[in-house]
């Protein structure tokens, strides 16, 4: 059975029904640890916000987008008590999703769900917290959005956040809580890189943004 929601009162005194986030990923470490600090960030504006992991079936290969996404609507209504006023966003990268455009069109269908789309991966999200778009050499950014594998464990990514950050970086154990003070100068850089008429970045990019600016104050 879904929870019941419940009722609370804003500051204004106005009673409300509790809105709900639901923000659905693939299995990642990192972005599940991420946003688990947001909702321990004393900015975090008290919404309610659940983490559900995505599931595809192993021979889909292409994501399957119409069968996870029609599966991800089922879950939420049924373990959450999903409804108009809340919001489902699916948090995914170009290079673990091929099928991202049909993906975009079948959230616009529905209206409360939508798609934060990082390119090439959250990863490069975490990197805006740290790093000026515009300090990156022209090679960098070509190596950023080829994002290849320079070791077994570690891609191109990788290195350079652990280059940015004074303790390095191990994306097996990414310690989130050390971005989330730099949020601002992340949704700054994300907004920057926006390409008008764009609703996911073809270029180097990141909407988390969208998502994040809606769980602060």
């Amino acid at each position: 059975m879904p929870r019941e929601r419940q009722e609370f009162f804003r500051e204004s005194n106005s009673k409300e029904k509790e809105r709900i986030y639901i923000l659905a990923f693939e299995g990642n470490v990192t972005e599940v640890e991420y946003f688990e600090e947001i909702k321990s960030y004393q900015r975090f504006n008290d919404e309610l916000v659940h983490l559900h992991l995505l599931k595809r079936r192993k021979s889909d290969t292409n994501s399957s987008p119409k069968y996870v996404f029609s599966k991800l609507k089922r879950e939420a209504k049924e373990e959450y008590n999903f409804n108009d006023q809340d919001e489902l966003w699916m948090i995914i990268d170009t290079d673990r999703w091929k099928n991202i455009r049909e993906i975009i069109n079948l959230c616009s269908s529905e209206g409360n769900m939508f798609a934060a789309v990082s390119n090439p991966c959250f990863e490069f999200w975490l990197l805006l917290h740290v790093k000026k778009f515009s300090d990156l050499l022209d090679e960098e950014k070509t190596n950023l959005l080829q994002n290849r594998k320079i070791s077994n464990k570690r891609r191109y990514i990788d290195k350079l956040l652990g280059d940015a950050m004074p303790d390095g970086y191990n994306k097996r154990n990414p310690r989130t809580a050390r971005f989330i003070l730099l949020v601002d100068h992340a949704i700054t850089e994300s907004r920057n890189l926006v390409v008008e008429g764009e609703d996911y970045p073809k270029g180097l990019g990141s909407h988390v943004y969208k998502i994040v600016e809606k769980l602060l104050k």
